[in-house]
């Protein structure tokens, strides 16, 4: 059986080979991990934070597909926050039920046909088929002119303008 430090190479590079491959595991484990998103965070993995309304939603079935059941939530787009795109756009998500038939992913956001939120999207395949940045995190709940936001670190909960809400995102997202 080999010894670790055979397998890295010489012994003078092993430290920082070791070092390479610990900062690397560490790296995937919290890319797969569900860790608290600060605000900036969230604005900086999404292409687009806008105020939006929701007008529709329909859950489908795919056979023998990864995730079977997806939901598609269409929305209107009131207000850009970060980002531009069309004006209407879908935002596709694992899960949904369907009859009986119900797949819910853990902490993910949940949709009603004529709310209003502000969410950070990610729009990869098509500027109008966006994915939630941060699961539920990626989606804040709007009453009236207030923005309803939840420091994950904390747990508290405060409301935000939209004017304190957009100077809170511009001055902490460069772009």
């Amino acid at each position: 059986m080999k010894s670790v430090l055979s397998w890295l190479g010489r012994r003078a590079e092993a430290p920082r080979s070791l070092a390479g491959l610990l900062a690397l595991g560490a790296t995937v484990a919290v890319g797969a991990s569900i860790v608290p998103h600060t605000l900036r965070q969230r604005a900086e993995a999404s292409d687009r934070v806008a105020l939006v309304q929701v007008i529709s939603q329909r859950v489908e079935e795919t056979p023998g597909a990864p995730y079977p059941i997806k939901t598609y939530t269409t929305v209107i787009v009131g207000n850009d926050f970060i980002g531009r795109g069309p004006s209407e756009l879908t935002i596709v998500q694992i899960g949904g039920t369907l009859g009986a038939t119900s797949m819910e992913v853990p902490g993910d956001a949940k949709f009603k046909i004529g709310e209003t939120a502000v969410v950070f999207i990610t729009c990869k395949q098509a500027a109008d088929r966006c994915h939630l940045v941060a699961l539920g995190a990626g989606k804040l709940d709007v009453e009236g002119e207030q923005i309803f936001v939840q420091d994950l670190f904390t747990s508290k909960w405060s409301k935000k303008s939209f004017q304190q809400f957009r100077s809170e995102l511009i001055s902490g997202v460069a772009r």
